[in-house]
């Protein structure tokens, strides 16, 4: 039988030159040089990307870890001022009681410090307990009195200024202040109140 008279479907002209090339494009596939330039192309990728959507993960990890302080600190504020009396917010590592030990990164608790002595008595309201945020956050406070606890007065002025300094022991360039005055407001910084460069404690 002559090929030459029968076509493919579509209209090709069936000829011996035809079948073999359309053979060959069905059948092809990858070479081992292909393979492997494509696999190192991935790689390399793969490589670019990672690190940086792992600092942006970090990044995204430090603005909520200083958002969610930044509202406790105007809370406790606003429960002083509103309610008259004297508000404390402390760190906290089990959501019971004040810890004068470890990282603000533990959590932190609210509450009416009625006698003033920094501690949650059974007679104390607590306003808010914030449990443990990303330990791969680190929170740490710095002021004249002590690094545990923020004591707000009915007035909203604090006892003492101080410093928060929130980092990420995953990129030790992550890191920011929160500054708090006298007057109980906080304001955000790359630097500490005296002007000086931001260090991390881990």
């Amino acid at each position: 039988m002559d090929v030459t008279n029968y076509s493919f479907r579509g209209g090709l002209e069936a000829r011996p030159g035809n079948i073999k090339s359309i053979s060959y494009f069905q059948t092809r596939g990858l070479t081992l040089i292909e393979l492997m330039i494509a696999l190192t192309i991935i790689s390399i990728m793969v490589g670019i990307g990672i690190p940086g959507y792992q600092s942006v993960v970090n990044s995204n990890r430090l603005t909520t870890s200083i958002n969610q302080l930044r509202g406790a600190l105007a809370l406790t504020r606003s429960e002083a001022v509103h309610r008259n009396q004297h508000v404390a917010i402390c760190h906290s590592s089990d959501g019971i009681q004040c810890s004068r030990r470890g990282n603000w990164s533990d959590g932190w608790i609210i509450f009416i410090d009625k006698d003033r002595n920094r501690f949650i008595d059974e007679t104390e309201e607590i306003i808010h307990v914030y449990q443990t945020l990303n330990k791969s956050i680190s929170i740490n406070y710095r002021a004249f009195g002590s690094k545990h606890y923020v004591a707000y007065r009915p007035s909203g002025f604090t006892l003492t200024n101080g410093t928060f300094t929130v980092c990420s022991p995953l990129n030790e360039s992550l890191k920011k202040a929160l500054i708090l005055t006298k007057s109980g407001r906080v304001r955000l910084s790359k630097f500490q109140d005296d002007g000086k460069e931001l260090v991390c404690e881990f």
